[in-house]
């Protein structure tokens, strides 16, 4: 049982490495390409202004996930908890960006910027609910004595 835990806590590391990669990558084509296909300037300026708020936060979403990961390779307690603030901040991003969209039309726009974002959106969910749950899962189980 505990050589499969350690798998998978070594999956959820490479999820979150990942992850913090997609999102330091998101930043590196946003600052240095047009990434959207928005034609009205009165959206595309909306939609601006709400990305441009985000740099730091998912800075420390990616920092989080990278150090969480690293624990969690190093088998380190500190592993756990970075993982769990990486997955909640997920989460909230997730929730927070379909919240904007849904509210502003962004899912209208264009057949391109909807599958960007709701494929954005869904990762964030999906992968912030799998990486708290099987960390969170994998914390109890140890602090139970069953790892």
């Amino acid at each position: 049982m505990q050589d499969k835990s350690r798998m998978t806590l070594k999956i959820i590391a490479v999820i979150e490495f990942l992850i913090a990669a997609g999102i330091i990558s998101f930043w590196v084509a946003f600052f240095s390409t047009d990434l959207m296909s928005i034609k009205d300037p009165k959206l595309k300026e909306i939609y601006l202004a709400f990305e441009s708020a985000f740099p730091i936060p998912d800075t420390w979403l990616a920092v989080s996930l990278i150090i969480g990961g690293i624990g969690l390779l190093k088998k380190k307690q500190y592993g756990y908890l970075f993982s769990l603030i990486g997955g909640s901040s997920l989460l909230f991003l997730g929730l927070l960006d379909i919240s904007f969209n849904v509210l502003n039309g962004i899912y209208l726009v264009g057949i391109e910027e909807a599958i960007l974002n709701i494929s954005i959106n869904l990762l964030c969910l999906i992968a912030g609910v799998f990486i708290i749950y099987i960390v969170w899962r994998n914390k109890i189980k140890k602090i139970e004595g069953k790892l």
